[in-house]
């Protein structure tokens, strides 16, 4: 009796991940970045598609996919910031953060997956609150991160703590007392490192 049961379980966990299963061999390929991503045939025929992104309408919550290098500190601390329920996820045994809220103006809840690809990181932007098996698929399309897990949080932690220390200084930068000649103290960040000065 025991053993039918078992058996019976063993059977269904297997049916399972086969129904969960998907079939990305015919999807058609896409560059972000510096990887190929495979597109799931309802998001082919992009609204947009560049180095940077492959969007696929007009609204950018329905279906992208972005390269975030370049603003991977004001895009990870504005979703930071702005969307309520933010979790460590583990895609197939890559590190990601999922981030999802309901928007009340569209009346729909949308999710951005944080992810590395190679050195490099990416989100997936969709409609819904739960990680499908397409999305899955489609982060799985790229290469293998090579962040450990401690370093791939670390970066994630570092950017947001620089986020933080940028829009407290720019907070109190229209704080600053101008002086009786029109001028007045700024500071910057940029590759070149923090700078200060005076403005007229």
């Amino acid at each position: 009796m025991i053993r039918r049961i078992l058996i019976i379980l063993i059977a269904l966990f297997v049916l399972m991940n086969c129904v969960s299963a998907v079939d990305s061999s015919n999807w058609t390929k896409a560059s972000v970045g510096y990887e190929n991503f495979s597109i799931p045939p309802q998001y082919e025929n992009p609204y947009k598609h560049d180095f940077h992104l492959y969007q696929w309408n007009d609204d950018i919550d329905v279906f992208t996919v972005r390269y975030v290098n370049p603003r991977i500190m004001s895009l990870y601390g504005y979703f930071m910031d702005h969307y309520s329920m933010v979790k460590k996820v583990d895609i197939d045994g890559r590190d990601a953060v999922h981030f999802s809220t309901f928007d009340r103006y569209d009346e729909t809840n949308n999710s951005k997956l944080w992810f590395s690809a190679g050195e490099e990181f990416y989100y997936i932007a969709w409609r819904g609150s739960e990680i499908t098996p397409v999305i899955k698929e489609v982060v799985k399309s790229a290469s293998d991160s090579k962040y450990t897990h401690d370093e791939f949080y670390q970066i994630l932690n570092d950017e947001y703590r620089n986020y933080n220390l940028i829009n407290s200084i720019e907070s109190q930068r229209s704080d600053f007392p101008t002086s009786s000649d029109g001028h007045h103290s700024f500071v910057s960040f940029g590759s070149n490192g923090i700078n200060f000065g005076v403005m007229s």
